[in-house]
């Protein structure tokens, strides 16, 4: 297990700014995972790391040591990549011992490691076979396998799920997440995925344009956005924008005005709330202390059962969408209805229109 520093690093292709001043700190035995849309410049600061891409400036440390003229090989990483990166012409066993050929480890070692490394991924008795006789899912295995065989300090993991239908995803993420907690190894993850994201990780680095907007653990990230890019990404996220605020902080949104303490001194504001944080009403519904209440009218619902979904919009023209966990009959408006929907403050978020920062005093 190693720790890995990542201190103020750039790196710009043809005029794009693809790494602004990134300043990281993974611990050792960590699963962190930079997540983020296609562009945002995570597989650049992973292949970073690993020494592919060589960063303007800033440091690399891995196992407090500095490794920015240290080469790939010599970095004591596995690697496990989106497209397997196995080789067609070996066997499986040849494939995972690859690494362990070239440290020239005994054969015996490297036969007793590929073994153990085989079961690791489960994939015991498979030694033998080409890849083409194996399934996506066990090709990813496989790569897994030659990533860690070598009993690196650090595994770098760029999408390695990506290519895997929706069933075998699921399956091998939990499959890693199982093998990272069984080794303890220190693991930087890349992804686009959310929800792989959140069930994996120990800490979650959101990024966009080259920069980091939040790092936190899971419940962090998604409870407590600190950005309004964080809150929209990660996540179904309700946004009203640009809401004019009252003095003293008063917040008016169809009949039911609230003083949000946080607002004090504002003049606008951008609220956000999740789908989940909604309750369904009547039309005309009591206004509550504890809660704004707007109306509208129902453009869509969905009913699957035990959960519904709305989609709403609002008098002022603004569009919400609310997911009811068990809804109730009265609540199942037709499109045209006119409904209520019942907003916590306590489940409010708060964003600075023009920066997009949440405001400190938020739910």
């Amino acid at each position: 297990m190693a720790r890995v520093e990542l201190r103020h690093l750039s790196r710009r292709f043809s005029g794009v700014q693809a790494l602004a001043d990134v300043d990281l700190a993974v611990e050792s035995g960590e699963f962190f995972t930079l997540l983020g849309p296609s562009g945002c410049g995570k597989t650049t600061l992973l292949r970073t790391v690993a020494g592919f891409v060589r960063q303007d400036a800033g440091e690399v440390w891995i196992g407090g040591r500095r490794v920015d003229d240290v080469p790939v090989w010599k970095r004591d990483i596995g690697l496990v990549f989106q497209d397997y990166a196995i080789f067609p012409h070996m066997s499986v066993g040849d494939n995972v011992a690859f690494g362990l050929a070239n440290r020239r480890r005994p054969r015996q070692e490297a036969a007793e490691r590929v073994a153990r490394a085989l079961e690791l991924v489960r994939l015991p008795g498979l030694a033998a076979r080409m890849p083409h006789q194996l399934s996506g899912g066990q090709q990813q295995r496989v790569g897994l396998a030659r990533a860690i065989v070598i009993e690196p300090k650090v595994l770098l993991m760029d999408e390695p799920l990506s290519n895997l239908d929706a069933k075998l995803r699921i399956e091998m993420r939990d499959d890693i997440r199982d093998l990272q907690h069984a080794l303890g190894i220190t693991t930087l993850y890349v992804t686009h995925d959310q929800e792989e994201a959140l069930v994996l990780s120990d800490r979650i680095c959101v990024m966009q344009s080259g920069r980091v907007h939040q790092v936190g653990t899971p419940w962090e990230v998604y409870d407590r956005p600190a950005t309004l890019f964080v809150a929209s990404f990660v996540g179904a996220m309700n946004v009203i924008a640009d809401v004019p605020v009252a003095p003293g902080g008063q917040v008016a949104l169809g009949a039911s005005p609230r003083a949000l303490p946080a607002l004090a001194g504002r003049d606008r504001v951008t609220l956000a709330i999740r789908l989940e944080d909604m309750a369904v009403a009547g039309p005309g519904a009591a206004a509550s202390p504890d809660a704004l209440v707007v109306e509208g009218a129902v453009e869509k619902v969905s009913f699957a059962g035990r959960e519904a979904f709305y989609r709403l919009r609002l008098d002022s023209g603004a569009e919400l969408a609310a997911h009811v966990h068990r809804p109730e009959r009265r609540t199942l408006a037709s499109p045209g209805a006119r409904l209520a929907l019942a907003l916590p403050v306590a489940r409010l978020h708060l964003f600075d229109p023009a920066t997009g920062v949440r405001i400190d005093g938020a739910a």
